[in-house]
């Protein structure tokens, strides 16, 4: 019976909504309590065991921090962080060395140690000039509020997108700033515990009045509590929960990003060949919408592959030019077409590098008055060309208590498809690391697939994509996301779980959010517009997201004088973005546009993680009425 009420201590602390960490610190307030009831007794404290009943409290204590899987503290490089990284570290080390002595000493059958030693220990923790806590926890609160690192935090948030750290972590600083509140606290807490329990030690060996002391260590780290929780609170509020992926260092093709084809290429046709009479009676500007009948006299159309969809806004340029034409590996028609004495369209190279041929590719005059005029005309050629997106919701299994910790979209059978990773939700908005999901394959020519239905396909007509910010409403976290066709539009959904943050579990309520914006409504979307688009890729600088939500942006050709109009723009990011790697709690998804002016950018997904700034508070200040020492 002597321990019941040890265990007693962790049956039940009410502390409903709180984050994990603000969870142990109401804990330890709790069992500090108690056993400054139990020195208060003189029985108890001159027992010959209370030492070892105080190990054995500390010892369970311990547990109730383990039992809540709390994330690593972030690996930062920054140097706001070093400071404080370097207090925190040394806590934990302190707090190892603290609790394996009190393991050794509430082991079966084992000596206890000697009152010297136990005094040893106390001295170390409180009055050690190299090793005192409580100078570790008053730096470490310096560094967190005087040098101000949740405003280094925001400050960052600035420069997202330019490779920063936050970004190759792939984490919001809205979720970082959570992290390191989680961090700091939990240190402060086992500054605490190692703190308090000398101070008992101190009352069972050094029996004397200790009141001010110990109520002056209590008072110190309420208040420096309360000053961290407001801080992280205000931090919250003000940073953002959007994260995205940045421009990498190096792009490469089916790696970091991929290409739709063949939408809308540069293309070069005679006049001759767009009409079923092989006449030259017109000029390029007649054929503005036109298709290929044949090849007249098998002269340079004989030499490319021919446009077998629709001929798209041909105009004249020069009569006589000089064509390099593309590897048939290539999505590329050309390489780069030079004009004798104008535009020179496309980077020049050596064709013979590039695999390809040269051609001298020259108009000509039928009779006196009739000429028969290459166009540069646009091809919007659905044959051999990725330009299909999946409309197959991708959702994690609410039923086991999935959620989704991660996104990406792949191209898989010339179709683009979104991939979801899902871990388990835990209590207290703690997520297990996820796992890819496999998507459910389209295959474009079976049967039982149908466009507009299990997927949609690119044209001329209908290339436009919706850029949007889909966040669930408070309480709510991300199971599920799909694309599907608004208006003409591609356009996206997430699907929203109600949650109990308390004891992790997912109700059965769920809904699709979207933004019904159309060309049509009252207040219409704005276009996102790309000028004279150059290849992503070649860009020297990282691009930032340039998009906001309730736009939309259509997908075109390169620009002609760059690139030849060969690629479709912009390009699809399709790195894959999973905070930290790990599961974090998520609530919300996107499409953005990264990119600048002159250049095609990158289509690319974006997610927003939880809010946990209603999570984040001190529910209980010192008590005044709390046992004295």
């Amino acid at each position: 019976m002597r321990l019941l009420w040890l265990f007693a201590l962790f049956i039940f602390v009410p502390t409903k909504g709180l984050s994990p960490v603000d969870k142990l610190r109401n804990k330890i307030f709790t069992i500090e309590r108690q056993q400054w009831i139990h020195l208060n007794d003189q029985q108890w404290r001159t027992s010959g065991s209370a030492d070892i009943d105080l190990a054995k409290v500390f010892v369970l204590f311990d547990g109730e921090i383990h039992r809540w899987p709390l994330a690593a503290p972030p690996v930062l490089s920054s140097s706001w962080w070093k400071k404080p990284q370097k207090q925190v570290r040394h806590i934990q080390e302190m707090y190892a060395t603290f609790l394996e002595f009190m393991r050794r000493q509430t082991e079966p059958g084992v000596k206890p140690a000697r009152v010297r030693e136990w005094l040893s220990l106390a001295a170390s923790v409180l009055s050690d000039p190299k090793t005192a806590v409580s100078r570790a926890m008053s730096q470490l609160h310096q560094s967190v509020l005087r040098d101000q690192m949740f405003q280094n935090v925001l400050q960052e948030q600035r420069k997202y997108y330019n490779r920063s750290e936050l970004c190759e972590l792939q984490v919001s600083p809205h979720q970082l700033i959570y992290d390191l509140y989680n961090t700091i606290a939990l240190a402060e807490i086992k500054g605490y515990v190692m703190m308090q329990f000398s101070w008992m030690l101190l009352k069972i060996y050094r029996p004397g009045n200790i009141t001010e002391e110990v109520n002056q260590t209590r008072v110190q780290y309420e208040g420096d509590a309360i000053q961290i929780a407001e801080k992280t609170g205000n931090a919250l509020a003000n940073a953002t929960r959007e994260l995205y992926r940045c421009d990498p260092l190096q792009h490469i093709e089916g790696q970091t990003y991929d290409q739709i084809t063949r939408l809308m290429q540069g293309y070069i046709e005679n006049e001759v060949n767009m009409n079923n009479e092989n006449t030259c009676r017109q000029n390029c500007e007649y054929y503005n919408v036109a298709k290929y009948y044949n090849c007249f006299k098998d002269q340079f159309c004989s030499r490319q592959p021919k446009c077998k969809g629709h001929i798209l806004g041909c105009y004249f340029v020069k009569s006589d030019m000089t064509v390099c034409t593309s590897s048939y590996k290539s999505h590329r028609r050309y390489e780069w077409i030079r004009y004798s004495n104008g535009p020179k369209f496309g980077e020049a190279n050596n064709c013979t590098l590039q695999k390809g041929n040269t051609y001298q590719v020259n108009s000509w005059w039928r009779g006196w008055f009739l000429h028969c005029s290459y166009c540069m005309c646009l091809c919007d050629d659905p044959e051999n060309s990725d330009r299909y997106f999946s409309l197959k919701e991708a959702t994690s299994n609410i039923r086991e208590n999935k959620v989704v910790t991660g996104i990406r979209l792949v191209k898989q059978n010339n179709v683009f498809h979104i991939q979801i990773s899902e871990g388990t939700l835990l209590k207290n908005g703690i997520v297990s690391p996820g796992s890819w999901l496999p998507n459910k394959i389209i295959k474009i020519n079976d049967q039982n697939m149908k466009n507009g239905i299990d997927y949609h396909t690119l044209n001329h007509g209908t290339r436009a994509i919706d850029l949007d910010d889909l966040v669930a409403p408070a309480g709510w976290v991300l199971t599920g996301v799909r694309f599907r066709i608004l208006g003409a539009h591609l356009n996206l959904n997430i699907r929203a779980t109600k949650l109990n943050f308390e004891t992790g579990h997912l109700s059965e309520d769920s809904m699709w959010i979207d933004n019904d914006n159309t060309d049509g409504s009252k207040t219409p979307r704005s276009r996102l517009t790309l000028n004279r688009p150059n290849l992503p890729t070649r860009s020297l600088a990282a691009l930032p997201v340039d998009s906001k939500h309730d736009q939309f942006l259509e997908f075109t050709h390169s620009d002609f004088d760059k690139d030849a109009a060969q690629s479709t723009v912009p390009f699809i990011d399709v790195q894959p973005l999973e905070p930290y790697g790990r599961g974090v709690l998520l609530s919300g998804a996107g499409v953005s546009h990264r990119g600048a002016v002159g250049s095609g950018g990158f289509v690319a997904l974006k997610l927003f993680t939880y809010d946990y700034a209603p999570h984040v508070r001190v529910r209980h200040p010192r008590d005044p009425s709390s046992p004295q020492p």
